[in-house]
């Protein structure tokens, strides 16, 4: 992967690390503290032609070691957290990447699903999901009835499974 394709992963798994840290430290603000450092880190490494490949788990090593950090400046907090917690902490999310990898598969083949409908139908299932307008406003939208829209966004929705399922099963999955 170029440094390009591993900047998008470390981006498509953000809210993960986000997750992972504020699990730790309980404080939204910190926590984005130390994932913007996270990112600062990584970008800087890539920069100077360091190799890293699975972004993901780099990333949650780092952060392990920024939340070290973090805990060790705040020594007079009631919650301390040591470097084993941590380390189990870290495994358990590593454990389960190859359950990520699917579902980023699966994302992959519903937006290729998405991508090959007609602009017509891409519209409808924008403003009903990527919008989240209630149906009543999104037949307004599109001067259909509550009810056709509905129907459509049934058939759309059975039609990008069985397109999903067909990519699926492209894969081996």
């Amino acid at each position: 992967m170029d440094n390009e394709d591993l900047n998008a992963e470390f981006l498509s798994n953000r809210h993960e690390l986000f997750g992972f840290v504020y699990g730790l430290v309980r404080n939204v603000h910190d926590t984005e503290d130390i994932v913007q450092e996270v990112w600062v880190r990584f970008t800087s490494s890539l920069e100077r032609g360091i190799r890293i490949e699975k972004p993901a788990q780099w990333s949650r090593g780092t952060a392990k070691n920024l939340i070290l950090h973090y805990w060790r400046k705040k020594a007079k907090a009631k919650v301390l957290v040591d470097s084993e917690l941590l380390d189990l902490v870290e495994q358990a999310f590593n454990e389960n990447e190859p359950e990520k990898e699917i579902w980023q598969i699966r994302r992959q083949a519903l937006a290729d699903c998405v991508q090959a409908l007609p602009e017509k139908s891409r519209h409808l299932l924008a403003l009903r999901y990527e919008r989240g307008e209630p149906v009543t406003k999104v037949a307004r939208a599109v001067d259909q009835t509550t009810g056709s829209v509905m129907m459509a966004l049934s058939r759309l929705r059975r039609l990008l499974q069985q397109c999903v399922d067909g990519k699926l099963k492209q894969t081996g999955l």
